[in-house]
């Protein structure tokens, strides 16, 4: 495919159904992602019995090393030719690969001590690996669906919505069906097994329902130094891989903790499901308003409000310290819309990049892109769970006992003030993020009118031979 014709497919507008049908990829990953996310480190320290630094640890070291390998998948995948493309053929044969990786973490081996850490650790790891292979090329497919940012705005709207929509189901039903299928670690293997079967149905339809219609770069095979060059030099990417870095941190510090805040301070293990339905109930709900604003005003204008909202809500959170009831729940709330703002920008700012890199270096490489800001966000994720585990042994956190006042105090803190000062931090750099729609539209259309002149002499001289 030409260059010309690349820029022709990129305005083609979507259908919905193929907007559900990729946003419907976040229902898998979530599955899988949120789940790890909210109940991982829980799985690991309450049902496990691991100390909390060496959980974290443990997921710190998977999650580090899922990070290292998003840049290589990313490449891997941008190099990938096929008759399915670059991107969909790893969901066709990633997916049910996917969800073996994510069972065997639970599969119940009676291990104990060493045995069981280096058990965790090795299937975490193979888990997070499996991830990397199918979610990278994912990501990076919504910079091939369309080069609009607007419809890249409902493609991560769509995303978005299915990602709060799954964290909810998660919140709503893990825990009471855990206890239905028996509690413990047979119960969480029971519901392992049955998330990991809807999601790769999921992924499955995904692939059958999307298309590439953007086609291969200029270069067809970029190198990987030429790659590296390319997320160098993009500074509209640098600046959102710097909020990331700091805003993940803070996100995966608040949610870990939180689930410790719900159960020995505000109220009970059951107040978890209602905290973090409440929250991500919000978030859902919020989500198409954030879209509307985004065509109104800018990713940008989103994510600083969200910054806004999640992180008072957060610091009222620590200032007030509500017990399990309507000021809580009310709180949670608002964290849970100021999220759906991060996430859904989050996404959606990333394939806009992607053309700022090409006008720069005429290289087209959302794979590296995708890849170097996953890793960065698996890092931040990694250190902020490790971060959590190690600083709640540092407080004198006991599973499934009563905690000191110096430890709840520690952990309102890290559940509060934590996450809303990075996410402060996060806003100083998108405040200075340079792409706006208008900004964007542009930006393509000169790169469509620079690939014209560069295809002109070609097409002169096949009509001369004529």
């Amino acid at each position: 495919m030409t260059s010309s014709n690349r820029v022709t497919a990129a305005h083609t507008d979507l259908a919905t159904g193929q907007v559900v049908a990729y946003g419907s990829g976040d229902l898998a990953f979530n599955l899988y992602f949120t789940f790890c996310s909210l109940f991982l480190l829980y799985f690991y320290t309450d049902v496990l019995g691991l100390s909390a630094s060496l959980a974290g640890l443990i997921i710190m070291i998977a999650l580090v090393w899922e990070g290292i390998t998003d840049p290589a998948m990313g490449v891997i995948a941008s190099r990938t030719r096929s008759r399915f493309g670059s991107y969909r053929p790893y969901l066709l044969y990633g997916a049910p690969l996917l969800a073996l990786s994510f069972v065997a973490m639970f599969m119940p081996l009676g291990l104990s001590g060493t045995a069981l850490a280096a058990f965790c650790l090795v299937t975490h790891i193979l888990f997070r690996t499996a991830y990397t292979v199918v979610n990278i090329p994912f990501v990076a497919l919504s910079a091939r669906m369309s080069g609009d940012s607007l419809t890249r705005s409902r493609l991560a709207g769509a995303r978005m919505l299915f990602a709060i929509l799954t964290g909810l189901l998660l919140a709503a039903a893990t825990l009471p069906l855990v206890g239905r299928f028996g509690g413990g670690r047979e119960g969480f293997l029971w519901v392992t097994i049955l998330y990991a079967g809807i999601a790769t149905l999921v992924l499955l339809n995904c692939f059958a329902r999307t298309r590439e219609a953007i086609g291969e770069a200029p270069d067809a095979h970029p190198a990987f130094g030429a790659m590296l060059a390319a997320v160098r030099s993009n500074r509209a990417f640098l600046l959102l891989l710097g909020a990331t870095l700091v805003g993940s941190i803070g996100y995966a510090m608040g949610g870990k903790a939180l689930l410790y805040y719900m159960k020995y301070y505000a109220g009970s293990e059951e107040t978890i499901t209602v905290g973090l339905t409440i929250s991500l109930t919000a978030a859902a709900l919020s989500m198409l308003a954030w879209v509307k604003v985004t065509r109104r005003t800018s990713k940008r204008t989103v994510w600083l409000s969200g910054i806004a909202i999640g992180a008072t809500a957060n610091i009222l959170i620590f200032a007030l310290a509500p017990k399990a009831g309507p000021l809580l729940y009310g709180l949670l709330a608002l964290n849970g819309v100021g999220s759906a703002a991060f996430v859904l920008t989050f996404w959606s700012m990333l394939p806009d990049t992607v053309e700022v890199g090409e006008w720069q270096t005429g290289l087209r490489a959302e794979g590296a892109l995708v890849g170097f800001l996953a890793f960065t966000q698996k890092v931040a994720l990694g250190v902020g769970t490790g971060l959590i585990g190690i600083l709640l042994d540092a407080i004198g956190y006991v599973p499934n006992a009563d905690q000191t006042p110096e430890a709840l105090t520690s952990i309102r803190a890290l559940t509060g003030l934590a996450p809303a000062l990075l996410a402060i931090c996060a806003g100083l750099f998108i405040h200075f993020y340079p792409l706006d729609a208008r900004t964007h539209a542009r930006l393509v259309r000169a790169i469509a009118w620079r690939n014209a002149r560069r295809n002109a002499p070609f097409l002169q001289t096949t009509e001369d031979a004529r």
